[in-house]
Formats: structure tokens, sequence, C-alpha cells
């Protein structure tokens, strides 16, 4: 449906097995039908631009939220600056500069061991004022000498008798910052302690403070449910330690799975996974799925009354925005969103994806991915890699960009940039609204800036 022609100077130079021009030695792009897993997705090039963030930054965006937690970070110069340089920044860090503490390792201590340092280091910062919650990170070079900082910080608590954790971060076994997030989340597991069991749920994984103003907190609230904890927003260690008074974890992203399934093993408490979907048949059976574990039988009927008008409502606007969608492609970028199945339920409204990009795919995606393939075979590569993407935009011509790149420079080809970063805080049906409404926002942006546009050139 563009309205521009291609670039004849942004033509690669050399085709690909998959049949996609590509500049020379660069990794095979491969479409969705030739890949089962992430590791079979290759990027666009060898050397990645921009990249994605290290397991150690995901760790420090979890930890800024836990009111009162300190953190100290163990590593070379370069990560330890790296993650101080970033606290102090502020911004999305808030106050955690003031509560980040570095502990640059020498080549001494890597030859012989850092145990004596980390334990010194301990000692200082309870001095200096005794935290709350320390959570230790480890890097790279920690993990790769082998020291046991899980057994250092263990004994270190318990002499000082104050709460240490240990924080895991290897970047070389990992995709990107989900892990060091998963891992920050999973690390306040040695914290909890048995309660008596009260009749309330925990909410695992939201990363912003409006978990109250959502759907899902309505479904709690006129179900009379009350939550005893929302891990990591909101929360401080003496609510950490009482997490498993619940009778329930509701995991609300995937970071929050590993955790979830700590606790069942340690605790015997279940969990439900009710991720930020927007398939409504997905949304209705994460909902009925709640209703099983939680509701009485007087109250069920009045809770699907309450999701049958959800649900109804969200219909109404499918109805309406759906056939406006049909005929337009998409390169997908980066969402705050399950990226696969935010991919199906895309092509199931109409929408046509060029290519995707990538940085999760779990067994539990495998499903989605059929629902693409029933309709489409787009390419797909690795994500947070830009850069060598612009040679294809002129190729792929897609209407729209979801995810962050340059606005201006994507327009001047006919392609209107979105990112759905607005859409992060919502669940259940509301978000599947906000979803559909965002869309039609999108080809409206699309009429107005590349159509018309292009009418008043040609005029």
């Amino acid at each position: 449906m563009s309205t521009f022609s291609a670039s004849p100077s942004l033509q690669p130079r050399c085709q690909s097995p998959s049949g996609l021009s590509r500049p020379e030695n660069s990794p095979p792009i491969k479409r969705l039908a030739q890949v089962k897993s992430l590791e079979d997705i290759q990027p666009l090039s060898h050397a990645v631009f921009p990249g994605s963030h290290c397991p150690l930054f995901g760790s420090l965006m979890l930890i800024r939220r836990i009111r009162n937690a300190s953190c100290l970070v163990v590593g070379t110069d370069e990560c330890t600056y790296y993650a101080k340089s970033s606290a102090m920044a502020g911004g999305d860090f808030g106050t955690l500069a003031e509560r980040c503490y570095s502990l640059v390792l020498q080549p001494t201590d890597i030859s012989f061991g850092s145990g004596d340092k980390l334990n010194s280091a301990i000692e200082e910062i309870t001095a200096q004022g005794r935290p709350e919650l320390l959570f230790v990170i480890t890097t790279c070079v920690v993990e790769l000498i082998g020291d046991d900082f899980d057994s250092l910080c263990a004994r270190a608590a318990a002499r000082l008798n104050i709460a240490v954790t240990v924080i895991h971060t290897e970047h070389y076994r990992s995709e990107n910052h989900l892990a060091g997030m998963e891992a920050a989340l999973t690390a306040c597991l040695p914290v909890m302690r048995e309660q008596p069991p009260q009749l309330a749920v925990n909410i695992l994984g939201p990363r912003h403070d409006n978990f109250a103003k959502s759907e899902l907190a309505e479904c709690l609230n006129t179900i009379g449910l009350p939550i005893n904890l929302v891990l990591p927003s909101d929360c401080d260690i003496t609510d950490i330690v009482k997490a498993p008074a619940a009778r329930l974890n509701l995991v609300t992203d995937r970071i929050g799975l590993p955790l979830a399934q700590a606790m069942l093993d340690r605790f015997g408490l279940p969990y439900i996974y009710f991720d930020r979907f927007v398939t409504p048949r997905t949304i209705e059976n994460a909902y009925l799925d709640l209703f099983d574990k939680i509701l009485k039988p007087e109250t069920r009927q009045r809770m699907e009354e309450w999701l049958n008008s959800k649900k109804n409502a969200a219909r109404r606007i499918a109805e309406r925005v759906t056939p406006k969608l049909q005929g337009y492609s998409y390169i997908y970028g980066n969402t705050p969103l399950p990226q696969l199945e935010l991919n199906a339920y895309l092509t199931e409204l109409g929408l046509q994806p060029k290519l995707i990009q990538l940085s999760q795919w779990t067994t539990a995606d495998d499903t989605a991915v059929n629902r693409i393939l029933a309709k489409y075979n787009p390419y797909v590569t690795r994500n947070a890699n830009i850069a060598p993407l612009r040679d294809m935009y002129d190729i792929l011509r897609p209407e729209f960009y979801f995810g962050h790149e340059y606005f201006e420079r994507l327009l001047k080809k006919g392609i209107v940039q979105r990112a759905m970063d607005r859409l992060g805080q919502a669940y259940g049906f509301q978000l599947n609204t906000q979803l559909l409404l965002f869309l039609e926002e999108s080809i409206e942006m699309y009429q107005s800036l590349v159509v018309k546009g292009a009418q008043n050139v040609a005029d």
C-alpha cells in the first residue's frame, strides 16, 4: 500500500539464501518457517548496533523499584562504572545512586579470590548505615572465576544480621537485560519466610507504578481479593518477607515466572500466568483460569457477567477498527508486550508482518508462531540492531514500524514509526481495546502524513 518507490542507492549488493538482498558477508536472514527457536535466528550483521543491554542493567532497573533496597555491584572497573553512572543519571533510576555501591576487582582478586574483599565491603556498607536489603550483583568476571558469592553473602548476612542476597548477571549466558530482571526477582526468594496463610494474591512482574489502575486490579477489587505484594513495584523488604502468606501468585510479566516456580517449589504457592496478552480468547482464558483458582460458586456468575461486559465492549471496538486495518504491513521492532503473541494477533486482525525482530522465544510461544504462519511467513531477525536494518526499508516497504526508531527518518521513506510503550501498563480487555485504538490512530496518521503528503507533492 506504500506510495513510495525504492531508492536504488540503498539496494544491497548480494542475494541471501532466503531470497532477500543483503550486504556482502552478512549473516543470512531467514523466514519464520525456517526457524524453530531463538538460537536459529541470526542478527542482520556480525557487529550489532546499538545492541541489547546486559543483565546488570536489567537488575538495576528492578532494584530501583524496591523501596530502601541497596545494591553492591562487584566486577571490573568498566562494569562498576557503568552501573554507578547509570544510577547517577537519575531519570528512570530515581534515587538509586544513593544506594548503589561499587566493588572494583583488581587482578589479584581475580587470581586469588575476592571473598575477603567482599566481606570488607559489606561490613563497610553496614557501618555507614544498616541497609534494609542489600543485593550483591555479580558480573561476568565474578562468574568466570567461580567465587561462591551465595555462600559468602549468606555467612555475611548471618554474621551482621542483615538481609543480603545475590543476583547473578553473567552476560555470556544471556541474550539481553531481561535475564537480569528475572535474576533480580528470583534473588528475593531467600528473603521470604513462611507465613500464616491469608486470602490474598501476590502480583509478580509489573515494572510500573500504575497496576492499581489496570483492569486486572479492577477484577481483583470486584472479587474482593486483596493484594499482598506487588513485586518489584510498590514494595519493601517487609512485604517481600511476607510474600508466602498469599494464596496465589499472579505473574503479569514473564520475568516473574522463575520466581513463581521457585515459590511453588519452596512454599507450595500456586501461580497463574496473566501477561499483557492482546488476543481476546487468550485474555478470556486467563481470566477463567483465575476464576477457577479463587472463586466460590456464588461469586463466579457475577464475575463471569463482569468479564462478558468487558469482552463485549472490546468486540464492538474491534468490529469498527478491523476493516480499517486490511492491507497494511509493518516491521516489528520492540514493544513491552509479549512479542510473538502480539504479532499473531496483528496478523489475525489483517495486518501483514514484513519482518519481526525478536529477543524472546520459548516453547510457550510456538502456538503464536503457528498462528502467524497460518497467514504469513515474515522474515525474522534479532532486535536491538537497527543500523543494518535501514538498508532493508526500501526493499520491504512497510507502512508502519512498531517500535523505537527515528520518526522523521522513516517518514521520509513513507513509513510511520509508532512506539507502543504507553500500552505496557494495561491488562486484559483494557489492553486489547487500547491496542485497537492505537492501530486506528496509526492508520489515521499514515493517511494524513504519507498519503496526503504524497498527494500534496504530486500537486
